[in-house]
């Protein structure tokens, strides 16, 4: 599909084809950004859960300790 309209868009000049060109490079580069940022997300959610446990294990641990100093 892509060689048919920089087939049409060459025909109306150079400077078409170099537009659609700049656009398409644009398009599949953003495509590829947004691809590595969802993948960035998803590791962010999972770093974000384990510290969460994390978090849980040592509040209970604070609270322990500070029962057993009658805080």
């Amino acid at each position: 599909m892509s060689n048919e309209i920089i087939q049409i868009v060459s025909s109306q000049g150079v400077w078409a084809l170099l537009s659609f060109l700049l656009i398409y490079y644009i398009v599949k580069a953003q495509e590829k950004r947004d691809e590595k940022q969802d993948e960035r997300e998803k590791n962010y959610q999972i770093l974000i859960s384990e510290l969460t446990e994390k978090f849980e294990v040592i509040h209970s641990d604070v609270s322990a300790i500070k029962n057993k100093l009658n805080i």
